[in-house]
């Protein structure tokens, strides 16, 4: 089923690509930058994370594009401490409202995210680490773009998490820049 999904999203992209193309933009882009994770479950207090988009302005206002999304989220007490790693693998969708400098966008992602846990007692001296597999997840998002300047707002939610493991899905607030794609 993976297989398939992913032949049609492809063949999908590369129909777009050959069909159609931005009229006032350059047609590659990179988006690369920082994220401040905030977890959705209470066992988590917050972290921090990366992102590379490489996209393709199929229209002025839709960009479409592929990206690698890494976060590492935790929290700490007197005798105890967890760390959860989420590495996300997506196909990218922005739609931008206008072609100013200043351009807002929504969007979507949707894609794999490999999760993993690991958690370790001072007293006990315990240490579990978890391979929590590759789950399918979902990401909308909201932001602008200012010049090559980017600012997003963006909600991960992964299904099929294992009850008590809802920590993983998670709020980000990212700050980037990219490259390329500016005005022709």
């Amino acid at each position: 089923m993976k297989k398939l999904l992913t032949l049609i999203v492809a063949c999908l992209v590369f129909a777009g690509v050959a069909s159609a193309q931005s009229d006032s933009f350059k047609s590659f882009r990179v988006d690369a930058g920082l994220l401040y994770a905030i977890p959705g479950g209470d066992a988590l207090d917050a972290g921090v994370g990366y992102y590379l988009n490489p996209k393709y302005h199929i229209t002025d206002n839709v960009l479409l594009g592929v990206k690698v999304e890494g976060a590492v989220m935790g929290s700490a007490d007197e005798d105890a401490f967890d760390v959860s790693a989420v590495v996300s693998y997506a196909v990218t969708f922005d739609y931008y409202f206008n072609t100013n400098s200043f351009r807002p966008f929504v969007g979507m992602d949707a894609g794999i995210y490999a999760l993993g846990s690991a958690d370790t007692e001072f007293e006990g001296e315990t240490i579990v680490s978890m391979n929590l597999g590759s789950k399918f997840g979902i990401a909308p998002k909201v932001g602008f773009s200012y010049g090559h300047f980017d600012m997003a707002l963006q909600y991960n939610l992964i299904f099929g998490q294992e009850e008590g493991f809802d920590e993983f899905n998670y709020m980000s607030v990212k700050v980037g820049f990219h490259f390329g794609g500016g005005k022709k």
